[in-house]
């Protein structure tokens, strides 16, 4: 059978002049149609090869058949400068063992699969597959942030059980990842951070972060112009933490019992409000830091001004810190912060759910080495 591989390669200025199958790997000789390059240094037109050595390139599969090209490198001589060019090819970087398509492809796959698949599957080494990806991220990534007005700033636990973070930037509005900085430390997120140029930085109104002071400080001094927002889900984390030490203050031990007071009131199902009913009414001083609970949530959904949140906050921490005393202190410390959310109600949900996706992604990447290739590959994920 007839095949043309010339419009089944679909390669810009070759054509193939031999067709070999070894197993199920087809090997394809190349021959160069154009016999002149322009010297990229005086622009003269070149036509003296002064020599040609080939190189066996590895391009897509054709129909599930691993494919190597026999690849003619051809020097040429440029006798008004008196150097020797080596001739470059559109398809193909300078140097590299596989076509700049087939670079893509190994790209594309590293965001969805391990680099232990793809190595077994491509019959590429881990290394291999490393060093095409992280060339193909490095390409694409930007250095520079596009002038966002509204970021997020949060950590995540990079290694279980050992005190190493990482910190991502997100920017709110686009929803695409800005940075991911290896610690969370002042000095680490400064450093990191500072590579923004002032006019970038200057340029952010509001950034949402967590009550941790090192965030509140880093933003303060590098982002002038922002609002510092609390974020609410973790105004409501440290709530249902002492709600939760409240509990075991008080002995109530019920199985199941803590998923039940962190979980919102309307979301119970009827037979868990039952439940809870029962076991509140046992326990009525548990009853009432539950109701405090509640109340704190009623005002992040019904408050609509910084005012308004603040009076309702106030009242709440008046009543609420007889038993909340450690969440009503550092609600009282950081009530502005906390009401600027208010504002235009923007939260850490967006940045924590893709937190969530970036331990899913890091199960994924087995097999890649250290924080860059991991932090190229989120990039890689996040931002398409």
């Amino acid at each position: 059978m007839w095949i043309n591989f010339d419009q089944l390669l679909d390669l810009p200025n070759v054509t193939v002049v031999n067709y070999q199958k070894i197993a199920q790997t087809i090997f394809l000789k190349l021959a160069l149609l154009n016999e002149t390059i322009e010297c990229p240094n005086c622009h003269q037109t070149l036509d003296r090869i002064n020599q040609t050595e080939y190189n066996l390139v590895r391009d897509l599969s054709i129909l599930g058949n691993p494919v190597y090209l026999e690849v003619p490198r051809r020097q040429f001589h440029c006798q008004k400068c008196q150097k020797y060019i080596s001739e470059r090819l559109s398809f193909m970087r300078l140097r590299q063992p596989q076509t700049i398509r087939y670079e893509s492809m190994i790209y594309e796959r590293v965001k969805n699969c391990s680099i232990e698949e793809i190595s077994r599957e491509e019959g590429l080494g881990w290394s291999e597959v490393e060093l095409i990806f992280n060339h193909c991220a490095k390409e694409l990534e930007k250095e520079e942030w596009e002038a966002p007005e509204r970021i997020s700033l949060d950590e995540f636990s990079n290694l279980k059980g050992h005190k190493d973070f990482i910190t991502t930037v997100v920017d709110l509005d686009k929803k695409i990842l800005l940075d991911v900085i290896k610690g969370h430390k002042q000095e680490e997120l400064m450093e990191a951070l500072k590579a923004q140029p002032d006019a970038v930085r200057e340029k952010v109104k509001e950034v949402s972060v967590d009550m941790w002071s090192g965030f509140t400080a880093v933003s303060k001094e590098l982002f002038p112009n922002a609002k510092i927002i609390y974020d609410r889900f973790h105004v409501m984390d440290i709530i249902n933490d002492e709600l939760n030490k409240l509990r075991k203050l008080m002995g109530v031990h019920e199985k199941g019992l803590p998923h039940l007071l962190w979980k919102n009131k309307e979301d119970l199902k009827d037979e868990q409000k039952q439940q809870l009913e029962v076991i509140l009414k046992e326990h009525p001083c548990l009853g009432i830091a539950w109701e405090m609970k509640e109340e704190i949530r009623q005002i992040y959904q019904s408050s609509r001004t910084f005012r308004g949140a603040e009076r309702k906050l106030e009242k709440w921490i008046r009543i609420g810190g007889i038993l909340y005393q450690s969440s009503a202190s550092m609600i009282q410390k950081h009530l502005p912060g906390i009401c600027n959310y208010f504002e235009n109600h923007i939260t850490n949900g967006l940045i924590e759910g893709m937190n969530t996706k970036i331990k899913l992604i890091k199960r994924m990447s087995y097999g890649f080495t250290n924080f860059e290739h991991l932090r190229l590959k989120l990039f890689a994920c996040f931002n398409l």
